[in-house]
């Protein structure tokens, strides 16, 4: 199973949710469990700094997603490259990516679309593991593929 380290200020209900919605898309999309992922809840100075050092872009946003490799859609992560094995901790997990998620803007946007917190926070969840795994947004054909599997993961992950 994969390890998926969640910290920040919120509860242990929706930690324990980021990192069960995590580990189903690790598993659903057919990745080795032997991937680790980081996920910090953070405040919106933390997102907003974030995201103007790291996409200079200078506001709040919902979620922040750091890979550890340039993966493509579709592509699986080769687990016995020497990318991979630089990138093995010493428990033995593959150092697969981070993100930041913010809580107020997601609370935000929970009332905003109608849905409760933990709703938007698998949303959340599976759009950043998407983003690790190499699906991106930028193109309007990019997004069509990635808003599909984003739609087809969420009726697949109970929470």
């Amino acid at each position: 199973m994969s390890y998926i380290e969640v910290s920040g200020n919120v509860s242990d209900k929706l930690k324990v949710l980021a990192s069960d919605v995590a580990t189903k898309v690790i598993d659903l999309m057919g990745f080795a469990d032997t991937l680790e992922v980081a996920i910090d809840f953070v405040d919106e100075n933390e997102i907003q700094r974030l995201n103007k050092e790291f996409r200079e872009i200078d506001r709040v946003t919902d979620v922040l997603s750091f890979p550890s490799f340039g993966l493509v859609a579709g592509e699986k992560l080769d687990v016995t490259s020497i990318e991979a094995q630089m990138s093995t901790s010493e428990n033995g997990f593959i150092h697969f990516g981070d993100m930041a998620i913010c809580l107020e803007q997601t609370e935000r946007q929970a009332k905003e679309y109608g849905v409760t917190t933990e709703a938007e926070v698998k949303k959340l969840v599976i759009h950043s593991m998407l983003h690790l795994m190499g699906y991106d947004h930028i193109e309007d054909s990019d997004y069509e593929v990635m808003n599909k599997k984003e739609i087809e993961l969420d009726g697949k992950i109970e929470i």
